[in-house]
């Protein structure tokens, strides 16, 4: 896809999973800041996991049909990059509108492109994600990042980019602080940003209006708390 048809998804998923603003815009009663997963609704289809489920329910949110439309194409095409093995069959758009209508519920009100097949979701046993094997860089940062910061190579200077420098920051911030605990500096993230650009981007989160979202310590003690 070109990389201009990708930008409104990719600006909406790391939106997603850098912070809990969709989660809180659908439970606007809730009191923590931090969201897990064990708390939230059960997966309609666990295959394509919690980050399409979210934008699926971000979609049913949206009144103007027109913008409802464009976001589920939206989605329909991350559901693609996730279940590549799908392309293998003649029918995969077929199945992923499908499991699109399904995850909504049969409730999201767009012109589907194909006729929606009820039995052809709910008789079977989706299987679970396999992931291309072209090997990550590093790993705790994950593929998605990875995607996102190979659009950043190729977009021009300006907000567009900086806005999207500041969603990846935070979101690698995030899987940093995941997998070393605490501890984590901008500047390891604005290093790995400009190594994963081959020093194309070289962001500054010291500056004004550039800075990452810090890493409360509750994320950390909750998360040990939980584990006893």
């Amino acid at each position: 896809m070109h990389v201009a048809g990708l930008m409104p998804t990719f600006f909406h998923l790391m939106n997603i999973m850098t912070d809990s603003y969709t989660y809180k815009r659908l439970n606007p009663d809730t009191e923590h800041s931090c969201i897990y997963n064990s708390n939230r609704a059960r997966l309609k289809m666990p295959a394509y996991g919690r980050v399409v489920q979210d934008m699926v329910e971000y979609a049913l949110t949206l009144e103007d049909p027109n913008e409802r439309q464009r976001y589920a194409e939206a989605i329909a095409d991350v559901m693609i990059e996730l279940k590549p093995e799908l392309k293998d069959e003649q029918d995969y758009r077929q199945k992923i509108w499908n499991h699109l209508a399904y995850i909504a519920d049969y409730k999201l009100d767009i012109q589907y492109p194909c006729e929606i097949m009820k039995e052809d979701v709910e008789h079977q046993h989706p299987r679970h994600l396999t992931y291309p094997k072209k090997s990550i860089f590093f790993r705790h940062y994950g593929r998605l990042v990875e995607q996102a910061v190979d659009i950043l190579k190729d977009m021009p200077e300006g907000e567009e980019r900086d806005a999207l420098v500041r969603l990846v920051g935070n979101r690698m911030k995030r899987n940093l602080a995941d997998w070393k605990g605490d501890g984590v500096d901008d500047r390891k993230v604005a290093h790995d940003i400009a190594f994963y650009t081959e020093g194309k981007v070289n962001p500054d989160f010291s500056q004004p209006g550039q800075q990452l979202m810090p890493i409360g310590e509750n994320r950390f003690r909750t998360r040990k708390n939980k584990q006893r």
